[in-house]
C-alpha cells in the first residue's frame, strides 16, 4: 500500500465531517455523520492502520467544531472515542473474525456486513456518544432516549446507505488500482451490463423518483418509495437496488438539508426525521437484501445453464469418446491377432521375427493409447494438488522416458533458459502438458540430411504467471490445420500413427489449473507452445 494512503484516509474522512456540519442540529451530533461511512469503507480497503488512527485524530481534532469550546479540549480525547470504537469493532467483528467478504459477493456476506459491520458496532458507539454527552454536560438526561434512537437510526442509514454501493460498484477498480491492503485472490468484475430497453426502465425509474419528491410527502407516503426500491431490486438485482435506496435517500433528506442550509424554501415541508430515518432504513435493508437474493439466483441459474452445456457437451464427447476408443483400441488387437494366425501356418524362423516385430509394434500403440486414456482420466477424476516442482528435473524425468523414441539420439535438447526453475502446480496434470507437447516435438521432428533437430525448453514470468515455452525445429503445423490441433481425435493426416488425444488431454489439463496452452508454429520451420500457469497455493 503507498504512504500517501495515511494522509487520504484522514483527508477524505475531515471532509465527511465537513459535510456533516450541515446536518448538526444539537451539541456534537448530526443526523447524517458522514465520517463512520467513509472509515467503514476504508477500513476494509486499506486497513486499521491507516483509518482507525485517522479516525481518532479527525475525530479529536474537529470536536470544537460541534460547539465543545477550546477550554475544554480535554474533553476532546474522550469525544474522539465513541466513533474511533465504532470503526474498531466493525473491521474486527466482520473482516477480523468473521473473515466477511466486503465487496458483498453473495446474500450470506451481505446479511453478515449488516450485523457485524453496522447494527452491532453502532450500538455501543451511540450509548457511549449519548452518554458523554449528558455526562460532560452537553444535551439534557430528559430526552436520551429519543436522542439515541435518532443518532442511532441516523447512522445506520449513512453507513449502510453509502457503505454498500461504494464497497459493491467501487471495490473492483480499486483491486486494479492496486489500493487493497488485503485484496481478494481472484479477480473482481461487477456485471454493470443491461439492454438498451433497462436502461431506458432505469431512466423512467429514476425520473419518477424526482418527481415524487415535489408531490409527495415521504412522511405519509414513504411506502411508495419502498415499492419503487423493491421493484428495482426484482427487476435488476442489487447493484441497481442499492443504487436507488440512496437515491432516494439524497432526494427526500440529504437534499433538502443543503437546500434549507443556503436559503431555499423549496423543501419547507420536510417530515420528521425520525419517519424519515425509520422509512429509509427499512428501504435500504429490504430492498438490499431483496435485490442480493435475486443477483444470487441469477447468477446460481447462469451457473447452472452453463454446466448444463457443459454437461450436454461432455455427453456428446463421450459418445464420440467411446465410438473412437472402441476402433483405436480394435484396430491394434485385430492385427496382433492376425500376425499370430499367420505366424501358425508358417515354419519360417525369420517371418516369425518379422511377426514378433509387428505384434510389438502393435502393443506400444495400444500402450501408449491405453496410457493416453489413463491421462484423461485422471485429469478429470483427481483433486488438485499443489507441489513445489523442480522444472528442469521433471523435464529430465519425461525426456528420459522418450529417450527410445526412434531418433531421439539426434535431437539436442536445450534446458539452459529454465530461468524460473520452480513452480507450485499440481504435478501430475504438468507432466500431462510438457509431456504431450515434448513428445510431439520429438515425434515430428524432420528427418532429412543436413538438418540439426532441436528441442528447447525456456521459462519467463508474465504478471503473476509463469510461462514455460518448448521450441523446435521440427516439421511444422499446417495453416489449415492449427486451428484444430487440440480437437478430441484430430489427426493430421490418415497416416498419423498417434491418437489424436494428447494435446485435447494435455489442453483439458491446464485448464483444470487454471493455465492456457498457446501455440505458434509455421509449417517446415517448427512451432513454440507456450503454458502459461500460475503457483498454487500449498494451504
Amino acid at each position: 500500500m503507498p504512504a500517501w494512503t495515511f494522509v487520504a484516509s484522514l483527508i477524505i474522512i475531515h471532509i465527511g465531517t465537513e459535510i456533516s456540519l450541515v446536518f448538526k442540529y444539537d451539541e456534537g451530533v448530526a443526523d447524517y455523520y458522514l465520517p463512520t461511512a467513509f472509515s467503514l469503507i476504508l477500513v476494509n480497503w486499506w486497513g486499521p492502520a491507516r483509518v482507525i488512527p485517522a479516525m481518532y485524530i479527525n475525530a479529536v481534532a474537529s470536536t470544537h467544531l460541534w460547539g465543545i469550546s477550546l477550554d475544554r479540549w480535554p474533553e476532546w480525547f474522550l469525544y474522539g472515542i465513541p466513533e474511533t470504537l465504532f470503526t474498531t469493532l466493525s473491521w474486527y467483528l466482520f473482516t477480523y473474525l468473521y473473515k466477511g467478504k466486503y465487496w458483498l459477493p453473495d446474500i450470506q456476506n451481505t446479511l453478515m456486513f449488516l450485523a457485524l459491520a453496522i447494527l452491532i458496532p453502532i450500538i455501543p458507539e451511540i450509548f457511549l456518544l449519548q452518554t458523554l454527552l449528558v455526562y460532560l454536560g452537553d444535551q439534557p438526561m430528559n430526552n436520551w432516549w429519543d436522542l439515541v434512537s435518532r443518532n442511532w437510526l441516523g447512522e445506520i442509514t449513512s453507513s449502510f446507505g453509502l457503505s454498500l454501493p461504494v464497497l459493491y460498484y467501487l471495490t473492483p477498480f480499486m483491486q486494479r488500482a492496486g489500493l487493497l491492503a488485503n485484496a481478494p485472490a481472484k479477480r473482481l468484475v461487477v456485471d454493470t451490463r443491461l439492454k438498451n430497453l433497462q436502461v431506458v426502465e432505469l431512466v423512467i425509474i429514476f425520473t419518477a423518483i424526482t418527481a415524487m419528491v415535489f408531490v409527495i410527502n415521504f412522511e405519509k407516503f414513504w411506502y411508495l418509495y419502498g415499492l419503487i426500491a423493491l421493484y428495482t431490486a426484482i427487476r435488476f438485482g442489487f447493484g441497481p437496488a442499492v443504487i436507488v435506496n440512496y437515491y432516494i435517500f439524497l432526494l427526500t433528506y440529504v437534499l433538502p438539508k443543503f437546500f434549507k442550509s443556503f436559503g431555499s424554501q423549496q423543501f419547507e415541508n420536510y417530515p420528521d426525521v425520525i419517519n424519515v430515518f425509520l422509512g429509509a432504513s427499512l428501504l435500504f435493508g429490504f430492498s438490499a437484501i431483496t435485490g442480493r437474493v435475486i443477483s444470487d439466483v441469477r447468477r446460481a441459474e447462469r451457473k447452472l445453464k452453463l454446466k448444463n452445456q457443459l454437461l450436454d457437451q461432455t455427453n456428446r464427447e463421450l459418445d464420440r469418446f467411446v465410438y473412437s476408443v472402441s476402433h483405436d483400441l480394435s484396430a491394434p488387437l485385430k492385427s496382433i491377432l492376425g500376425l499370430v494366425n499367420i505366424s501358425k501356418i508358417t515354419n519360417d524362423p525369420s517371418d516369425h521375427v518379422q511377426y514378433l516385430a509387428q505384434i510389438e509394434a502393435s502393443v506400444r500403440k495400444l500402450e501408449s493409447f491405453i496410457t493416453e486414456i489413463l491421462d484423461y482420466s485422471k485429469n478429470n477424476r483427481q483433486q488438485i494438488v499443489g507441489e513445489q516442482i523442480r522444472l528442469q528435473e521433471l523435464c529430465h524425468e519425461i525426456l528420459d522416458n522418450l529417450k527410445y523414441t526412434e531418433d531421439f539420439n539426434k535431437i539436442k535438447v536445450d534446458l539452459s533458459e529454465l530461468t524460473h526453475s520452480e513452480i507450485v502446480q499440481d504435478k501430475m496434470r504438468l507432466k500431462i502438458i510438457l509431456n504431450n507437447i515434448l513428445t510431439n516435438a520429438v515425434k515430428f521432428q524432420k528427418r532429412m540430411p543436413g538438418h540439426e533437430p532441436l528441442i528447447k525448453v525456456s521459462t519467463r514470468k508474465k504478471g503473476d504467471k509463469v510461462v514455460i515455452e518448448i521450441e523446435d525445429n521440427g516439421e511444422g503445423i499446417r495453416n489449415e490445420m492449427q486451428s484444430r490441433i487440440f480437437d478430441m481425435f484430430f489427426r493430421g493426416s490418415d497416416s498419423a500413427k498417434g491418437s489424436g488425444l494428447g494435446l485435447y488431454i494435455a489442453r483439458e489439463a491446464a485448464l483444470r489449473i487454471d493455465g492456457n496452452i498457446s501455440f505458434k508454429s509455421e509449417y517446415g520451420k517448427g512451432s513454440v507452445f507456450s503454458v502459461e500457469l500460475k503457483n498454487l497455493n500449498l494451504n
